[in-house]
């Protein structure tokens, strides 16, 4: 009887939760708090299980560049694209604050606000071309550079736990990268 009992409930679990799940209100996705940075931008194609050309300005993304523990640099951009809201992070393991350079590797990770995060899972498969670095004025705690970069990736960020991908072609970007004054 007791098997019988726990039988019954599971069939009705399975049942009533995908109309329990329907019914759920979609709680809506914020906005992105606008860059600081009025000239900031990401400009990126994207191909694949994502099909988009992204075009952000500051008014429509938020963009943050912070140290990694491990090195380097991580920036942030977040924003809008046909299926909710996409974040687009670039690892920069060689980039130094301040620093104009060229030809860096870069790690390149997509999170989308519905489902998978992609990542290119090294450096070696995305470049940065050009970067460019310039102080910006009035600094008090920490130190902070508009950064300008430009690049490409030549082969897909990959799906976690899933077999699709996106490969990022072309991307420009102009964003802000902070440190803390070192002592």
């Amino acid at each position: 009887m007791r098997d019988a009992l726990k039988l019954l409930t599971a069939l009705l679990l399975l049942l009533v939760t995908p109309a329990v799940l329907a019914a759920a209100p979609v709680k809506p996705v914020p906005a992105p708090v606008p860059c600081a940075l009025n000239t900031a931008h990401l400009h990126a194609q994207i191909n694949g299980a994502i099909n988009e050309e992204i075009r952000w300005q500051a008014t429509q993304m938020s963009c943050e560049g912070l140290p990694r523990a491990d090195g380097g640099f991580r920036l942030s951009f977040s924003g809008p694209y046909s299926a909710g809201t996409l974040t687009v992070l670039f690892g920069i393991p060689d980039l130094t604050a301040g620093q104009s350079t060229h030809a860096l590797p870069v790690n390149l990770t997509l999170i989308t606000s519905l489902g998978p995060i992609y990542g290119t899972r090294g450096t070696g498969k995305c470049t940065l071309d050009e970067v460019t670095q310039s102080l910006l004025p009035g600094q008090t705690k920490a130190r902070t550079w508009q950064i300008e970069a430009r690049g490409f990736c030549l082969d897909p960020a990959r799906a976690v736990g899933g077999d699709d991908s996106v490969l990022v072609t072309t991307f420009e970007l102009i964003g802000l990268l902070s440190e803390e004054p070192q002592t």
